[in-house]
């Protein structure tokens, strides 16, 4: 934020400031070290993770350069000006300012001083009819910038009222969002279920929370990377027959399913006869609606399942394209496991909550 400020020596009280060292140097530069790392990741994060569009999100890649430019910017100053104004100091009285680097110092008569500038690189800038005078008030410690600050008269107060506000606002919503789709990512994600695949345990319309800390995390595709990246060995465990999970089939790149898995890798699978045959015994599959066909589609699933893969099958087994069109699902592909159903528009129109709750 730029702001412009008068220098009226009738309100200045004397008082000098100086630049930070020691650990207090050090802290100044390794947080805004991490800042700006955090700001490289957050870019190339958002880009491919943010729900609701197509990714990689282009416009995210733009936004998150032109602010990683600035910040690279005013972080180069910062250091430059560290080394020049090492040992450095800055002094306002009523007679001027006087500014120390570490092999000079410059002294400013109020006389000569036409106004003041703190600009977006963090320096105030000391205009003099036929010369300008820099200094970093970034290097600092924040309480002495906020007094150094507020002890000029600022010349456009609505103004730097107005910047802040909007400042706070935009910062509010990038760290809101940056921390949401962290969640969603990582932690919880709402769905809703188009389709009466999962009938009856899961219906049309029916609202759920995916969790996605079980099965450990997964790191979208950024770049640099050819696949998502399944850090399961952060997971509280893997997938388990009988859970019912969100995942991207191998067949759709933008399109999410909900199915049941039914056997997991070193399982043997069989469907024949309607039913499902797991290391050869019947599987009893109270949840199952309709009879479990598997017409033409006998070399996708049938046989021993492969090292990181399981099969998903739809409840309602006469109306869900499942993995027995797709074949075998790869676990990365997994993004969470279905936790509870919390709202349907319609059964709650009819007093119905009976479903409502954990998901099995």
């Amino acid at each position: 934020m730029v702001q412009f400020f008068r220098f009226d020596k009738t309100k200045i009280q004397e008082k000098g400031y100086n630049v930070v060292l020691g650990p207090a140097a050090a802290r100044f530069f390794l947080k805004r070290t991490a800042y700006l790392i955090l700001f490289i990741y957050s870019t190339f994060f958002l880009a491919v993770a943010i729900p609701f569009v197509q990714t990689p999100f282009i416009p995210i890649y733009f936004i998150g350069s032109l602010a990683t430019t600035i910040y690279i910017a005013r972080f180069v100053n910062h250091c430059i000006k560290f080394l020049k104004y090492r040992n450095g100091s800055i002094k306002i009285s009523p007679a001027g300012a006087e500014i120390k680097d570490s092999t000079k110092t410059y002294t400013i008569p109020a006389d000569d001083i036409t106004y003041m500038e703190y600009n977006i690189l963090g320096n105030l800038l000391i205009r003099e009819k036929n010369a300008v005078t820099s200094f970093p008030v970034t290097l600092l410690t924040d309480e002495d910038r906020a007094v150094l600050l507020g002890s000029l008269e600022d010349m456009a107060p609505k103004r730097t009222r107005l910047y802040r506000k909007v400042w706070e606002f935009v910062d509010a919503i990038a760290v809101a969002l940056v921390l949401a789709v962290h969640i969603i990512q990582y932690v919880v994600q709402a769905y809703y279920i188009p389709t009466g695949s999962m009938e009856d345990t899961l219906l049309v319309g029916d609202h759920l929370f995916v969790e996605k800390i079980t099965y450990g995390p997964i790191i979208p595709p950024m770049i640099g990377m050819e696949k998502p990246k399944h850090l399961n060995f952060l997971g509280i465990r893997g997938v388990n027959r009988g859970d019912i999970v969100i995942f991207r089939p191998p067949h759709e790149q933008d399109k999410d399913y909900i199915k049941r898995c039914i056997a997991i890798s070193g399982d043997k699978l069989e469907i024949k006869n309607g039913s499902v045959y797991v290391n050869g015994e019947k599987k009893e599959e109270p949840y199952v609606k309709g009879v479990t066909y598997d017409e033409n589609t006998r070399s996708k699933v049938q046989g021993i399942v492969p090292p990181g893969k399981i099969v998903v099958l739809g409840d309602n087994r006469e109306n869900s394209m499942d993995g027995r069109y797709f074949g075998y699902l790869d676990i990365e592909r997994i993004k969470g496991r279905a936790f509870v159903l919390y709202w349907n528009t319609e059964q709650v129109k009819k007093l119905d909550f009976s479903l409502i709750g954990l998901i099995r």
